[in-house]
């Protein structure tokens, strides 16, 4: 069961993407991914995993499993979902912020509505993977009981392999 809805300053909506903005949110994505010290040893194979993950998401015959943080007419913020229940990561990207907007509860308010969509659809254990030094793992997903397994995630031919 998840906490209550996080809050976040008005001047922000969290929604689901629109079918249009497949090309939005991979810019978002690259963007956030290449401001993330932490992924910058695999930066190009972290890129074909993302843009294949949004390609997926948007294919999705139930509308775009992305959603997304807007600031007026801009996303600021993202999270690229895999609402498949047998998948290994269903949180393809999990929250990413663009970093003038990172600190103001835009990241735990992603993966909440995130956590809120998978379990929607059926989803009531949710993977996702990340890197343990990652903004994510260190401040976002242990708010909401994330457990990191030690593992040390590479990126290969499109996918993530556990080493």
């Amino acid at each position: 069961m998840l906490p209550p809805a996080p809050l976040i300053d008005s001047r922000f909506l969290i929604r689901n993407a629109a079918p249009g903005e497949e090309e939005a949110v991979l810019q978002v994505a690259l963007l956030a991914l290449a401001m993330n010290t932490g992924w910058h040893d695999v930066t190009h194979e972290a890129r074909e995993v993302i843009e294949a993950g949004v390609k997926r998401a948007f294919l999705s015959e139930k509308g775009p499993s992305s959603l997304v943080a807007t600031h007026g007419h801009r996303i600021v913020a993202i999270s690229i979902l895999d609402d498949n229940p047998e998948t290994e990561n269903h949180l393809v990207s999990g929250p990413w912020v663009l970093s003038e907007y990172r600190n103001r509860g835009l990241g735990t308010a992603l993966l909440w509505a995130s956590l809120q969509q998978l379990a929607d659809r059926g989803i009531s254990s949710v993977f996702g993977r990340t890197r343990e030094n990652s903004i994510t793992a260190q401040f976002v997903y242990p708010k909401f009981g994330g457990v990191i397994d030690n593992i040390s995630p590479t990126v290969e031919n499109n996918s993530v392999v556990d080493r």
